[in-house]
Protein backbone atom coordinates (compact mmCIF):
# COMPACT_ATOMS: atom_id res chain seq x y z
CA UNK A 1 0.00 0.00 0.00
CA UNK A 2 1.24 3.36 -1.19
CA UNK A 3 2.23 5.70 2.00
CA UNK A 4 -0.27 8.78 2.16
CA UNK A 5 2.09 11.70 0.58
CA UNK A 6 2.65 9.26 -2.30
CA UNK A 7 -0.85 8.20 -2.79
CA UNK A 8 -1.98 11.80 -3.51
CA UNK A 9 0.88 12.71 -5.49
CA UNK A 10 -0.36 9.73 -7.65
CA UNK A 11 -3.27 10.61 -7.07
CA UNK A 12 -2.99 14.12 -8.86
CA UNK A 13 -0.54 12.94 -11.37
CA UNK A 14 -3.45 10.16 -13.25
CA UNK A 15 -6.44 12.48 -12.32
CA UNK A 16 -4.94 14.93 -14.93
CA UNK A 17 -5.32 11.92 -17.67
CA UNK A 18 -8.40 10.52 -16.78
CA UNK A 19 -10.05 10.07 -14.30
CA UNK A 20 -12.26 7.29 -14.81
CA UNK A 21 -9.68 5.40 -16.84
CA UNK A 22 -8.37 1.69 -16.32
CA UNK A 23 -6.32 0.01 -13.68
CA UNK A 24 -3.12 1.09 -12.42
CA UNK A 25 -0.57 -1.24 -12.53
CA UNK A 26 2.74 -0.98 -10.48
CA UNK A 27 6.00 -2.02 -9.79
CA UNK A 28 8.75 -1.63 -7.03
CA UNK A 29 12.46 -2.59 -8.35
CA UNK A 30 14.96 -3.10 -6.23
CA UNK A 31 18.66 -1.25 -7.18
CA UNK A 32 21.73 -3.60 -6.77
CA UNK A 33 25.15 -3.98 -5.85
CA UNK A 34 27.67 -6.31 -7.30
CA UNK A 35 29.55 -8.24 -4.67
CA UNK A 36 31.90 -10.59 -6.36
CA UNK A 37 33.06 -11.34 -10.00
CA UNK A 38 33.28 -9.22 -12.95
CA UNK A 39 31.94 -9.40 -16.55
CA UNK A 40 32.49 -7.61 -19.75
CA UNK A 41 33.26 -8.55 -23.39
CA UNK A 42 36.31 -10.86 -23.11
CA UNK A 43 35.22 -12.01 -20.05
CA UNK A 44 31.29 -13.52 -20.04
CA UNK A 45 32.44 -14.85 -16.57
CA UNK A 46 30.39 -14.96 -13.24
CA UNK A 47 29.25 -12.44 -10.62
CA UNK A 48 27.32 -13.08 -7.09
CA UNK A 49 25.12 -9.72 -6.67
CA UNK A 50 22.88 -8.14 -3.74
CA UNK A 51 19.48 -6.16 -3.75
CA UNK A 52 19.89 -3.06 -1.43
CA UNK A 53 17.29 -1.80 0.54
CA UNK A 54 16.33 1.52 -1.70
CA UNK A 55 13.92 0.82 -4.75
CA UNK A 56 12.56 2.47 -8.30
CA UNK A 57 8.29 2.77 -7.87
CA UNK A 58 6.74 2.29 -11.57
CA UNK A 59 3.36 3.19 -11.66
CA UNK A 60 1.07 2.97 -14.69
CA UNK A 61 -2.24 3.79 -16.25
CA UNK A 62 -2.90 2.04 -19.75
CA UNK A 63 -4.54 4.48 -22.51
CA UNK A 64 -7.38 4.10 -25.17
CA UNK A 65 -6.58 1.42 -27.65
CA UNK A 66 -4.20 2.54 -30.83
CA UNK A 67 -2.68 5.80 -28.25
CA UNK A 68 0.39 5.73 -29.40
CA UNK A 69 1.48 8.29 -26.48
CA UNK A 70 3.61 7.88 -23.67
CA UNK A 71 3.89 10.57 -20.66
CA UNK A 72 6.44 10.17 -18.28
CA UNK A 73 6.44 11.75 -14.70
CA UNK A 74 9.64 11.55 -12.57
CA UNK A 75 8.83 12.63 -9.00
CA UNK A 76 12.87 12.67 -8.50
CA UNK A 77 13.00 15.52 -10.81
CA UNK A 78 9.73 16.71 -10.68
CA UNK A 79 9.81 16.68 -14.68
CA UNK A 80 7.19 15.56 -17.41
CA UNK A 81 8.37 14.05 -20.56
CA UNK A 82 6.24 12.77 -23.44
CA UNK A 83 7.15 10.91 -25.86
CA UNK A 84 5.93 9.11 -29.57
CA UNK A 85 5.72 5.05 -30.05
CA UNK A 86 5.93 6.10 -33.67
CA UNK A 87 9.28 8.05 -33.37
CA UNK A 88 11.60 5.35 -32.15
CA UNK A 89 14.49 7.39 -31.64
CA UNK A 90 17.33 9.17 -28.97
CA UNK A 91 16.20 12.93 -28.17
CA UNK A 92 19.03 13.93 -25.74
CA UNK A 93 16.49 16.43 -23.74
CA UNK A 94 14.26 13.21 -22.91
CA UNK A 95 17.49 12.71 -20.22
CA UNK A 96 16.66 9.86 -18.31
CA UNK A 97 13.76 8.96 -19.84
CA UNK A 98 15.64 7.90 -22.76
CA UNK A 99 16.42 4.46 -20.68
CA UNK A 100 12.84 3.94 -21.16
CA UNK A 101 11.56 5.00 -24.15
CA UNK A 102 14.44 2.82 -25.87
CA UNK A 103 13.41 -0.12 -24.02
CA UNK A 104 10.00 0.67 -25.51
CA UNK A 105 10.98 1.06 -29.03
CA UNK A 106 13.21 -2.01 -28.62
CA UNK A 107 10.43 -4.05 -27.57
CA UNK A 108 8.44 -3.02 -30.02
CA UNK A 109 11.08 -3.87 -32.78
CA UNK A 110 10.76 -7.15 -31.57
CA UNK A 111 6.92 -7.13 -32.41
CA UNK A 112 6.28 -7.06 -28.65
CA UNK A 113 3.23 -4.72 -28.49
CA UNK A 114 3.53 -1.59 -26.38
CA UNK A 115 0.39 0.49 -25.88
CA UNK A 116 0.42 4.29 -24.97
CA UNK A 117 0.48 4.88 -21.20
CA UNK A 118 0.93 7.33 -18.11
CA UNK A 119 3.88 6.78 -15.91
CA UNK A 120 4.73 7.60 -12.39
CA UNK A 121 8.49 7.12 -11.26
CA UNK A 122 9.31 7.55 -8.04
CA UNK A 123 13.14 6.66 -7.81
CA UNK A 124 14.88 6.37 -4.93
CA UNK A 125 18.16 4.36 -6.02
CA UNK A 126 21.47 6.11 -4.57
CA UNK A 127 22.97 7.75 -7.66
CA UNK A 128 26.32 8.19 -5.50
CA UNK A 129 27.28 4.55 -6.09
CA UNK A 130 26.27 2.28 -9.56
CA UNK A 131 23.38 0.69 -8.10
CA UNK A 132 21.54 0.62 -11.24
CA UNK A 133 18.66 2.94 -10.86
CA UNK A 134 18.60 3.44 -14.70
CA UNK A 135 18.44 -0.62 -15.03
CA UNK A 136 15.75 -0.69 -12.60
CA UNK A 137 13.56 1.95 -14.67
CA UNK A 138 14.22 -0.45 -17.39
CA UNK A 139 12.91 -3.68 -15.94
CA UNK A 140 10.02 -1.68 -14.68
CA UNK A 141 8.34 -0.40 -18.08
CA UNK A 142 9.30 -3.99 -19.67
CA UNK A 143 7.20 -5.42 -16.30
CA UNK A 144 4.28 -2.88 -16.93
CA UNK A 145 4.21 -3.62 -20.83
CA UNK A 146 3.99 -7.50 -20.44
CA UNK A 147 0.91 -6.78 -18.30
CA UNK A 148 -0.94 -4.70 -20.44
CA UNK A 149 -0.44 -6.75 -23.13
CA UNK A 150 -0.74 -10.10 -24.26
CA UNK A 151 3.52 -11.56 -24.63
CA UNK A 152 5.67 -12.32 -21.64
CA UNK A 153 9.18 -12.47 -21.45
CA UNK A 154 11.77 -14.65 -19.26
CA UNK A 155 14.48 -13.02 -16.88
CA UNK A 156 17.20 -13.43 -19.80
CA UNK A 157 14.73 -11.78 -22.55
CA UNK A 158 13.67 -9.14 -20.47
CA UNK A 159 18.29 -8.45 -19.57
CA UNK A 160 18.60 -9.13 -23.12
CA UNK A 161 16.03 -6.46 -24.28
CA UNK A 162 17.57 -3.82 -21.72
CA UNK A 163 21.02 -4.49 -22.91
CA UNK A 164 20.80 -4.07 -26.44
CA UNK A 165 18.10 -1.17 -26.00
CA UNK A 166 21.03 0.98 -24.40
CA UNK A 167 23.47 -0.41 -27.08
CA UNK A 168 21.09 0.61 -30.15
CA UNK A 169 19.45 3.56 -28.22
CA UNK A 170 22.31 5.12 -26.04
CA UNK A 171 25.39 3.73 -27.66
CA UNK A 172 26.57 2.17 -23.94
CA UNK A 173 27.67 -1.37 -24.06
CA UNK A 174 26.31 -3.52 -21.28
CA UNK A 175 25.77 -6.98 -20.41
CA UNK A 176 22.87 -8.92 -18.34
CA UNK A 177 24.10 -9.03 -14.72
CA UNK A 178 23.38 -5.23 -14.52
CA UNK A 179 20.08 -6.42 -14.35
CA UNK A 180 19.78 -9.79 -13.28
CA UNK A 181 19.51 -9.10 -9.48
CA UNK A 182 16.67 -6.92 -9.53
CA UNK A 183 14.45 -9.02 -12.18
CA UNK A 184 15.00 -11.94 -9.86
CA UNK A 185 15.21 -10.14 -6.86
CA UNK A 186 13.66 -12.32 -3.66
CA UNK A 187 14.17 -11.77 0.21
CA UNK A 188 16.99 -13.26 1.81
CA UNK A 189 18.64 -14.01 -1.56
CA UNK A 190 21.86 -13.25 -3.07
CA UNK A 191 21.89 -13.70 -7.36
CA UNK A 192 24.47 -15.72 -9.56
CA UNK A 193 24.87 -15.13 -13.11
CA UNK A 194 26.48 -16.87 -15.14
CA UNK A 195 27.29 -14.70 -18.22
CA UNK A 196 28.62 -17.60 -20.75
CA UNK A 197 25.95 -19.85 -20.19
CA UNK A 198 22.99 -17.20 -19.37
CA UNK A 199 22.28 -19.27 -15.94
CA UNK A 200 20.58 -17.70 -13.05
CA UNK A 201 19.91 -18.52 -9.56
CA UNK A 202 18.59 -16.72 -6.49
CA UNK A 203 20.65 -18.09 -3.62
CA UNK A 204 18.91 -18.06 -0.11
CA UNK A 205 21.56 -16.55 2.54
CA UNK A 206 21.44 -16.52 6.78
CA UNK A 207 23.46 -13.60 7.90
CA UNK A 208 22.63 -14.08 11.23
CA UNK A 209 23.88 -10.81 12.90
CA UNK A 210 25.42 -9.76 9.85
CA UNK A 211 24.87 -7.42 6.72
CA UNK A 212 26.00 -5.20 3.86
CA UNK A 213 27.02 -1.61 3.98
CA UNK A 214 28.23 0.40 0.84
CA UNK A 215 30.56 3.30 1.60
CA UNK A 216 30.94 5.65 -1.37
CA UNK A 217 32.88 9.16 -1.58
CA UNK A 218 31.43 9.50 -5.23
CA UNK A 219 34.18 11.14 -6.16
CA UNK A 220 35.26 10.23 -9.93
CA UNK A 221 39.08 10.44 -10.92
CA UNK A 222 40.50 10.41 -14.36
CA UNK A 223 43.44 8.82 -13.36
CA UNK A 224 41.49 5.61 -11.94
CA UNK A 225 39.56 5.52 -15.42
CA UNK A 226 42.24 5.75 -17.67
CA UNK A 227 43.93 2.84 -15.44
CA UNK A 228 40.70 0.69 -16.02
CA UNK A 229 40.38 1.75 -19.66
CA UNK A 230 44.55 0.14 -20.13
CA UNK A 231 43.69 -2.90 -18.04
CA UNK A 232 40.67 -3.71 -20.49
CA UNK A 233 42.76 -2.91 -23.35
CA UNK A 234 45.39 -5.29 -21.68
CA UNK A 235 43.35 -7.69 -21.63
CA UNK A 236 41.80 -7.78 -25.17
CA UNK A 237 45.39 -8.13 -26.51
CA UNK A 238 46.23 -10.82 -24.08
CA UNK A 239 43.01 -12.61 -24.85
CA UNK A 240 44.05 -12.24 -28.72
CA UNK A 241 47.05 -13.32 -28.64
CA UNK A 242 45.62 -16.80 -26.60
CA UNK A 243 42.97 -16.85 -28.70
CA UNK A 244 45.75 -17.29 -32.49
CA UNK A 245 47.42 -20.48 -29.96
CA UNK A 246 44.08 -21.80 -29.44
CA UNK A 247 40.96 -20.89 -31.10
CA UNK A 248 38.70 -22.55 -29.00
CA UNK A 249 39.80 -19.63 -26.38
CA UNK A 250 37.17 -16.66 -27.45
CA UNK A 251 37.50 -15.25 -23.36
CA UNK A 252 38.79 -15.78 -20.28
CA UNK A 253 35.57 -17.94 -18.75
CA UNK A 254 37.17 -20.70 -21.29
CA UNK A 255 40.16 -21.21 -19.22
CA UNK A 256 40.63 -22.71 -15.54
CA UNK A 257 44.24 -21.12 -13.70
CA UNK A 258 45.61 -24.39 -13.91
CA UNK A 259 45.17 -23.95 -18.25
CA UNK A 260 46.15 -20.85 -17.79
CA UNK A 261 49.75 -21.47 -16.02
CA UNK A 262 50.43 -23.36 -19.26
CA UNK A 263 49.88 -20.50 -21.31
CA UNK A 264 51.02 -17.27 -19.73
CA UNK A 265 54.22 -17.68 -20.85
CA UNK A 266 52.94 -16.17 -24.06
CA UNK A 267 52.34 -12.87 -22.29
CA UNK A 268 53.88 -10.01 -20.58
CA UNK A 269 53.51 -8.87 -17.16
CA UNK A 270 50.78 -7.03 -16.96
CA UNK A 271 48.62 -9.19 -19.25
CA UNK A 272 49.23 -12.18 -17.08
CA UNK A 273 48.15 -10.31 -14.03
CA UNK A 274 44.75 -8.77 -15.57
CA UNK A 275 44.01 -12.46 -17.08
CA UNK A 276 44.60 -13.66 -13.86
CA UNK A 277 42.75 -11.45 -11.66
CA UNK A 278 39.45 -12.02 -13.99
CA UNK A 279 40.31 -16.39 -14.08
CA UNK A 280 40.56 -16.50 -10.47
CA UNK A 281 37.60 -14.43 -10.01
CA UNK A 282 35.59 -16.67 -11.61
CA UNK A 283 36.65 -19.64 -10.02
CA UNK A 284 36.07 -17.17 -6.51
CA UNK A 285 32.49 -16.94 -7.85
CA UNK A 286 31.78 -20.28 -8.14
CA UNK A 287 33.45 -21.27 -4.55
CA UNK A 288 31.24 -18.45 -2.84
CA UNK A 289 28.10 -19.62 -4.54
CA UNK A 290 29.00 -23.73 -3.29
CA UNK A 291 29.53 -21.56 0.33
CA UNK A 292 26.08 -19.72 0.17
CA UNK A 293 24.47 -23.06 -0.63
CA UNK A 294 25.96 -25.00 2.10
CA UNK A 295 25.49 -22.05 4.76
CA UNK A 296 29.03 -21.77 5.29
CA UNK A 297 29.20 -17.63 5.45
CA UNK A 298 32.79 -17.52 7.09
CA UNK A 299 33.58 -19.04 4.25
CA UNK A 300 32.22 -16.58 1.76
CA UNK A 301 33.29 -13.66 3.85
CA UNK A 302 37.23 -15.17 3.49
CA UNK A 303 36.48 -15.17 -0.41
CA UNK A 304 35.37 -11.47 -0.54
CA UNK A 305 38.46 -10.82 1.57
CA UNK A 306 40.60 -12.60 -0.85
CA UNK A 307 38.74 -10.85 -3.86
CA UNK A 308 40.10 -7.52 -2.91
CA UNK A 309 43.35 -8.81 -2.58
CA UNK A 310 43.56 -10.23 -5.38
CA UNK A 311 41.80 -6.68 -7.19
CA UNK A 312 44.53 -4.82 -5.73
CA UNK A 313 47.50 -6.94 -6.51
CA UNK A 314 46.43 -8.17 -9.71
CA UNK A 315 44.63 -4.83 -11.30
CA UNK A 316 46.47 -2.16 -8.89
CA UNK A 317 43.47 -0.02 -8.83
CA UNK A 318 43.31 0.17 -4.88
CA UNK A 319 45.10 3.43 -4.40
CA UNK A 320 44.73 7.20 -3.23
CA UNK A 321 41.75 7.62 -1.95
CA UNK A 322 40.44 4.32 -2.68
CA UNK A 323 43.29 2.85 -0.50
CA UNK A 324 42.74 4.96 2.32
CA UNK A 325 38.83 4.16 2.20
CA UNK A 326 39.66 0.24 2.37
CA UNK A 327 42.05 0.49 4.99
CA UNK A 328 40.14 2.40 6.96
CA UNK A 329 37.20 0.08 6.77
CA UNK A 330 39.68 -3.10 7.40
CA UNK A 331 40.97 -1.67 10.57
CA UNK A 332 37.42 -1.75 12.55
CA UNK A 333 37.36 -5.06 14.27
CA UNK A 334 33.23 -4.49 14.20
CA UNK A 335 34.28 -5.24 10.10
CA UNK A 336 34.15 -9.40 8.45
CA UNK A 337 34.74 -8.37 4.89
CA UNK A 338 35.59 -5.15 2.68
CA UNK A 339 36.39 -5.50 -1.44
CA UNK A 340 36.55 -2.03 -3.53
CA UNK A 341 33.68 -2.10 -6.12
CA UNK A 342 32.90 -0.97 -9.76
CA UNK A 343 36.34 -0.90 -10.26
CA UNK A 344 36.93 2.21 -7.43
CA UNK A 345 35.70 4.34 -10.56
CA UNK A 346 33.02 6.20 -7.85
CA UNK A 347 35.12 5.53 -4.31
CA UNK A 348 32.78 2.54 -3.49
CA UNK A 349 33.42 -0.10 -0.79
CA UNK A 350 30.86 -3.18 0.03
CA UNK A 351 31.61 -4.59 3.24
CA UNK A 352 29.89 -6.85 5.53
CA UNK A 353 29.72 -6.14 8.81
CA UNK A 354 27.81 -6.71 12.67
CA UNK A 355 24.23 -5.39 12.56
CA UNK A 356 24.27 -4.11 16.23
CA UNK A 357 27.39 -1.95 15.19
CA UNK A 358 26.59 -0.31 12.38
CA UNK A 359 26.20 3.19 14.03
CA UNK A 360 29.41 2.80 15.04
CA UNK A 361 31.40 1.90 12.35
CA UNK A 362 29.21 3.76 10.24
CA UNK A 363 30.50 7.29 12.17
CA UNK A 364 33.87 6.10 12.71
CA UNK A 365 34.72 5.33 9.05
CA UNK A 366 33.19 9.13 8.01
CA UNK A 367 34.95 10.94 10.16
CA UNK A 368 38.56 9.16 9.62
CA UNK A 369 38.21 9.19 6.37
CA UNK A 370 37.31 12.49 6.54
CA UNK A 371 40.17 13.74 8.21
CA UNK A 372 42.58 12.23 6.39
CA UNK A 373 40.88 13.39 2.51
CA UNK A 374 38.47 15.94 3.52
CA UNK A 375 35.95 14.17 1.18
CA UNK A 376 32.79 13.28 3.22
CA UNK A 377 30.96 9.54 2.94
CA UNK A 378 27.56 8.17 2.11
CA UNK A 379 26.59 4.99 3.35
CA UNK A 380 23.85 2.34 2.82
CA UNK A 381 23.31 -0.24 4.48
CA UNK A 382 21.32 -3.07 2.94
CA UNK A 383 20.23 -6.45 4.56
CA UNK A 384 18.51 -8.16 2.00
CA UNK A 385 15.21 -7.69 2.74
CA UNK A 386 14.11 -6.37 -0.28
CA UNK A 387 12.09 -7.65 -3.93
CA UNK A 388 10.79 -6.92 -6.75
CA UNK A 389 7.26 -6.16 -5.86
CA UNK A 390 3.95 -5.78 -8.17
CA UNK A 391 1.17 -3.26 -7.18
CA UNK A 392 -2.51 -2.86 -8.62
CA UNK A 393 -4.68 -0.41 -7.59
CA UNK A 394 -7.93 -0.06 -8.86
CA UNK A 395 -8.33 4.17 -10.00
CA UNK A 396 -11.75 4.53 -7.77
CA UNK A 397 -9.36 4.46 -5.11
CA UNK A 398 -8.61 8.39 -6.54
CA UNK A 399 -12.41 9.39 -6.13
CA UNK A 400 -13.29 8.37 -2.59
Amino acid sequence: MLQKTMFNEVKNFFQVFEKKGNLITGVKVPGSVQILGDIFKYNKGKVISAPIDESVLVLAQKRKDGDRIVNFYSQKYNEKIRISLNEPQFREENGWANFMSGVLFMLEGLSKKVSGMNVYIDNKISDLFNANSNEALEIGIIDISQKFNDWELSDIEIADVCVESEKKFLAKEKSGEKYIPAIIAKKGHLTYYDGFNKITESIKIDLGNLCFIVFSSGIKKKNIEEKTKKIFQETKEAVEILNRIDPKIEGLHNLNMEQFDELRSHLTIQQRKRCAYFISENERVENAKKALQNGNIQQFVDLINESEKNLKNRLELVDEENEILVDITQDAPEVKAVRLINYGLDGSVVAIIEKDKIEQVESKVKKTFLTRTGLDLNAEVFTLNNEIERININIEEFTK
